[in-house]
């Protein structure tokens, strides 16, 4: 307990104090939240419809992942209607056509039972990560937030990409801060791995490799950087060299890793987060002749189209246009867009066509997630005072890939895979270093036994 004086002295900050306290200390409190946000994951499994691919979801992009699924089990390979297709990523697909192998019509409950095993690892990730950065307080708030984190959650029940992805971006976040800290040959080879691995579960994580490569030139002047820099670059291409390969033979000489950027770079002007709207099917009709939906489909009618490496060529031939008509009213496109991905704007404004009660739902999850991201602006500023080498990498991290996103469709669901790990990891940092947080830790006596306050965060 926080010690009487203490209480006494700061009775405005006694709430934050004993929740500062819980987050830090081993306590029954905490381990009480650790088994409540648990069984609320499992809650949210059990409760989901076993035959439907999704939970509190309009569908999104899973039936077209079970699609190409059933494609290749039934040994007709990557492909609609018989067309060869690199319009989504080969990794989970793969994953889904295992456990319709093995589990037959009980595979979408196996996959959630794994994506429930797969989250709960990446909240223990991000904890060691906040360890590492901060101390062991960060970690249990880490934990604790990233049990609770409703974007977190949503993901585990949707046959879709983000949960394994938000996993591989945690392993990959944890190399990277071991990376820059001891510039390991190890670290180097994780990053390599991993990347690779995630290349093929997200086309936009083919990116990963360049902050990899950035960080390693941070360290050029300690040892093994040429393996360690050889090891971040070529060991992704080794991973995803297989797709390359079935793409050479599948489009010969005409595509190397996707046939997806032209379709999304004009959605990225036309129907900006990527969902379906209404009119938004007219609207990219209008644009580039052709709709998702008309592609991946094994309907007779996709023999209509030409092939995707056609259909990719002109949709890119249409941007310069679309842009153009757009003028000075780019610009509010733009922050519009930059709101959706980091606000979560999109699950506020653009939820009128759902029930009041989902909507309602998903207005409380963008509340604790704004909630959060406070904290995680907080936390690293906190780090750029007691680790600017690491701050720095976040920060690069996190305009990098706005930008990148920038010309693509951009929501909520894009950025999961990508932020929300960092997000809880920064968030962790954020609390404990609040100032009535920290007193707390300081003051409770018998938890001064277990802080591992940095030199450089103690108060001088």
């Amino acid at each position: 307990m926080i010690s009487n004086t203490v209480a006494g002295g700061a009775s405005r900050y006694s709430a934050f104090s004993e929740l500062g306290t819980m987050a830090k200390k081993g306590s029954w409190v905490f381990l009480l939240l650790v088994m409540l946000g648990v069984a609320v994951r499992v809650g949210f499994v059990l409760a989901a419809d076993a035959r439907q691919l999704t939970f509190h979801s309009g569908g999104s992009d899973a039936p077209v992942y079970a699609l190409l699924a059933e494609n290749l089990i039934s040994h007709k390979g990557f492909t609609y209607a018989g067309q060869p297709s690199a319009f989504r990523p080969p990794g989970y697909p793969l994953l889904l056509a295992g456990s319709m192998e093995i589990f037959g019509p009980h595979y979408i409950s196996a996959i959630r039972w794994l994506q429930f095993l797969v989250g709960l690892w990446t909240v223990w990730i991000c904890g060691k990560i906040s360890s590492r950065l901060f101390n062991s307080s960060a970690e249990r708030a880490t934990i604790i937030f990233g049990l609770f984190l409703p974007t977190l959650i949503f993901s585990t029940d949707q046959l879709l990409t983000e949960c394994l992805a938000a996993f591989l971006t945690a392993l990959f976040l944890l190399f990277l801060v071991d990376q820059r800290q001891s510039a390991g040959t190890a670290s180097a080879v994780g990053l390599g791995l991993v990347s690779g691995l995630e290349a093929l579960i997200r086309f936009n994580a083919a990116a990963l490799p360049l902050f990899a490569a950035w960080v390693v030139l941070k360290t050029r002047h300690r040892r093994s950087f040429l393996l360690r820099f050889a090891a971040v670059v070529l060991l992704p291409c080794a991973v995803i060299a297989p797709w390359l390969v079935r793409n050479a033979y599948a489009f010969p000489g005409r595509i190397l890793y996707s046939t997806h950027g032209g379709a999304n770079a004009v959605q990225g002007v036309v129907t900006t987060q990527g969902r379906t709207q209404t009119g938004d099917s007219e609207r990219l009709l209008a644009a580039m002749g052709w709709t998702l939906r008309d592609l991946e489909t094994n309907d007779p009618a996709r023999l209509s189209l030409p092939s995707e490496v056609d259909l990719n060529r002109n949709a890119i031939r249409v941007l310069p246009r679309l842009w153009k008509e757009q003028g000075w009213n780019a610009v509010p496109l733009l922050l519009r867009k930059i709101a959706d991905f980091w606000l979560s704007a999109d699950q506020i404004l653009d939820t009128k066509a759902l029930p009041t009660r989902e909507r309602v739902l998903r207005g409380t999850g963008v509340l604790v997630y704004l909630i959060l991201l406070s904290l995680a602006v907080r936390g690293l500023y906190r780090l750029s005072q007691t680790r600017p080498e690491i701050a720095s990498i976040f920060l690069v991290y996190v305009v990098g890939y706005t930008l990148l996103h920038l010309p693509l469709v951009m929501n909520t669901r894009l950025r999961i895979p990508l932020a929300e790990p960092l997000l809880i990891v920064l968030a962790g940092v954020g609390w404990t270093s609040l100032p009535y947080v920290r007193a707390s830790l300081r003051e409770a006596p018998e938890a001064l036994s277990s802080v591992d306050f940095p030199d450089s965060v103690s108060e001088r």
